[in-house]
């Protein structure tokens, strides 16, 4: 049996840890993201940057993860009071590899953020690139 099946792949790099979200933390997480204006207003797929657009946004994200059709990671702050939510990682498999985007809170734009937590996941994705479609949809 594949490990992968059983696996939920999780991270850590010395300040975040990076870990499969389920399809309804995803929405979740996009919501509460996503309803900060400063960040609304620089994702450029996000066009109806209204509450009720992004709430839509983030409701087709969590289909789609459901669907197995986006893989869904949360970026979590390894803070001094605990963890925070710093930002979500969205894998989509495409013909040409992996589209990967990524959205931060304002809070955390000033101490590289995606580049820490993106490496092991982007490390990881490539060497399980032949498996990765398989994971269930129930452990993301």
């Amino acid at each position: 049996m594949n490990p992968l099946m059983n696996d939920r792949p999780c991270f850590e790099t010395d300040r975040f840890i990076v870990t499969p979200l389920f399809p309804s933390d995803a929405r979740r997480f996009l919501e509460a993201l996503l309803l900060d204006k400063t960040l609304a207003a620089r994702v450029p797929w996000l066009h109806d940057k209204t509450e009720d657009g992004v709430l839509r946004e983030a409701y087709g994200i969590g289909l789609q993860a459901a669907a197995g059709m986006v893989k869904a990671w949360g970026i979590f702050w390894k803070g001094i009071q605990g963890q925070a939510q710093a930002g979500v990682m969205l894998v989509k498999t495409t013909p040409a590899g992996f589209d990967i985007d990524a959205l931060v809170a304002p809070e955390y734009w000033d101490i590289d953020v995606i580049e820490e937590a993106s490496i092991p996941l982007v490390e990881w994705l490539e060497d399980n690139a032949d498996v990765i479609d398989t994971i269930p949809t129930l452990l993301h």
